[in-house]
């Protein structure tokens, strides 16, 4: 374990084909105005022109910057715990590669965790997503249930995790690094990362209550939107936390959000596919016996006789890339249209002038 350097901040980024967002988070980091930081990136694998770009962006980087290349692994958590070997900061913060801090955010955060000594974390309560320009999504703004709470406590985050499958954000909030290191960082054999060290931490706690925490309303990362986000995909969302419910809540029942995720991928994809995540662990199988959970199957059922033979001989459509889809009637009328897309009905702001 290494020796931890006093005041300085730790920033553990993992990318994957993020060439085209590496600058503007090198960038975010920059304009913390914090002098005491080293970056440690893990790059997954990109088949893009990532590492190339990294080592090019080293040379004029003012602070240490310890690039990790590696060979693909798809575990976040895994990755994560690579950059926290080589992290020697007092204090750690996490982020992908594809986002940005909220720079005056992250060096409020910093000054209360080096004026007060008890602070063992300190998050926000609050996210703001980013558009692939960098424009601030005002539409789309995520109300976390801790947004609405005044002072809470280490058992109202416990109960958000089992309850709501998160509290807070782990990108951006400030952790001191000594407390990673007791609990073990990341749990590799876990699907899940950021849940899963949120809990480790608030059990933590509980043990240890001289240890105080902060949560702040203002965000602290901006979160980009895109194609390829993780927390698009239900089926993996499904296994992430009914992994996560048999390992810290085994006696727990279903939580009514679960049921709910379960009901809306049952409707979205293939049975098939529905089945295969409900019978991937022991809480996923346990799905099968709520009755919500199986009035959904055998709607899905019913309608898939009905939508196979719709789509097959009248309606189809098929997404060609990202705005373009096309239809399909009576089997051969083809045509393509581009998907509309919501014009936001708020200004339009830029991160860097939030």
């Amino acid at each position: 374990m290494n020796s931890s350097k006093k005041n300085c901040l730790s920033i553990c980024c993992l990318g994957y084909n993020h060439e085209n967002f590496l600058k503007d988070n090198l960038d975010s980091i920059c304009a913390i105005q914090y002098e005491n930081i080293e970056v440690i990136v893990v790059d997954d694998g990109s088949k893009d022109n990532s590492v190339s770009l990294l080592n090019e962006l080293a040379t004029s980087f003012p602070h240490s910057l310890k690039i990790i290349a590696q060979t693909n692994t798809g575990n976040i958590g895994k990755n994560f715990n690579n950059a926290l070997k080589k992290a020697t900061g007092e204090f750690i913060t996490f982020i992908s590669l594809d986002d940005v801090f909220h720079s005056k955010v992250i060096l409020s955060e910093l000054e209360e965790m080096n004026n007060n000594p008890r602070l063992a974390f300190i998050a926000s309560s609050k996210a703001l997503y980013i558009n692939n320009e960098g424009i601030v999504d005002g539409d789309t703004l995520p109300e976390l249930s801790l947004h609405t709470m005044e002072n809470p406590t280490i058992e109202n985050l416990l109960e958000l995790e089992y309850s709501k499958f998160g509290s807070f954000y782990i990108q951006g909030s400030i952790i001191r690094k000594k407390i990673v290191d007791t609990i073990g960082g990341f749990d590799e054999d876990m699907t899940g990362d950021d849940i899963i060290l949120r809990t480790k931490l608030f059990n933590f706690m509980q043990k240890n209550s001289h240890w105080n925490f902060e949560i702040i309303k203002e965000n602290n990362v901006f979160y980009r939107l895109h194609d390829n986000n993780i927390h698009r995909n239900t089926p993996r969302q499904i296994k992430i936390v009914t992994e996560y419910l048999d390992k810290f809540w085994p006696t727990k029942p279903n939580p009514p959000i679960l049921i709910d995720w379960a009901c809306y991928m049952i409707n979205e994809v293939s049975f098939e596919k529905s089945m295969d995540t409900l019978t991937l662990n022991k809480r996923a199988k346990s799905l099968l016996s709520e009755e919500k959970i199986q009035k959904a199957i055998k709607k899905s059922l019913k309608n898939d006789c009905n939508k196979s033979f719709f789509e097959k001989f009248v309606f189809s459509r098929h997404k060609i890339n990202k705005v373009q889809r096309q239809v399909i009637l009576f089997r051969f009328i083809k045509f393509v249209y581009e998907k509309h897309t919501k014009l936001s009905k708020t200004e339009k702001i830029h991160y860097l002038k939030y």
